[in-house]
């Protein structure tokens, strides 16, 4: 609520009309309704309005905290540390809470994410530690550089220094998963309208 007010106040001094409809401008329907699971435009184009990341890009192009609070920078430049912000809660659709988003929510989504290999996963091989060795069954999620320390405080750690990894987090790639609510629905989100997509669940 803090960031539409910002936002329309921001916009309507710049001398814009907000409107009370958006029209989403795609190429096609989506297929898939799992931002983590797919690489096409189209699916992302609609899905990236359904969901906030850790931080994002606000209307004047800035980079802004979304689910996080804040965070810190380890001196070697290795280790980026996360509060998330109090009060964010996951709803279905049609706007009853089904859980609270917690620190953990990013750790299973970015494992979802690798496990789905759905064409992606190239963007995080090489940067966050262990990704690939994780990706290549090598070592378990365990040993990735993704980490709930608690509820409200998640850590990435890199392979190696990425100076623009913040603005990373704003790909469908690191959007977080409410890991109880996607298990208990048997690794499915929304209708599944394409006979061929395949869903995943933790093993």
């Amino acid at each position: 609520e803090g960031y539409a007010e910002w936002a329309k106040t921001y916009l309507t001094g710049k001398g814009y009309t907000l409107l009370d409809e958006y029209s989403l401008g795609y190429s096609s329907d989506p297929k898939v309704w799992d931002v983590l699971n797919t690489s096409r435009a189209a699916d992302s184009e609609a899905l990236v309005n359904c969901y906030d990341g850790l931080y994002e890009y606000d209307i004047a192009n800035n980079l802004r905290p979304a689910l996080a609070t804040g965070h810190t920078v380890s001196e070697d430049g290795l280790t980026y540390t996360f509060t998330i912000r109090e009060g964010a809660v996951w709803t279905d659709s049609q706007g009853r809470k089904v859980a609270d988003v917690k620190a953990d929510d990013f750790v299973a989504g970015l494992q979802h994410m690798m496990d789905s290999m759905a064409g992606l996963e190239y963007l995080i091989d090489g940067i966050i530690k262990n990704a690939h060795e994780y990706m290549t069954g090598e070592v378990g999620i365990e040993e990735v550089g993704v980490k709930a320390v608690d509820d409200r405080t998640l850590v990435y750690t890199l392979e190696a220094p990425c100076s623009y990894f913040l603005t990373m987090l704003g790909y469908g790639v690191f959007a977080p998963l409410s890991r109880d609510y996607y298990v208990s629905k048997g690794g499915q989100f929304g209708a599944d309208f394409n006979d061929e997509a395949e869903t995943y669940t933790y093993g």
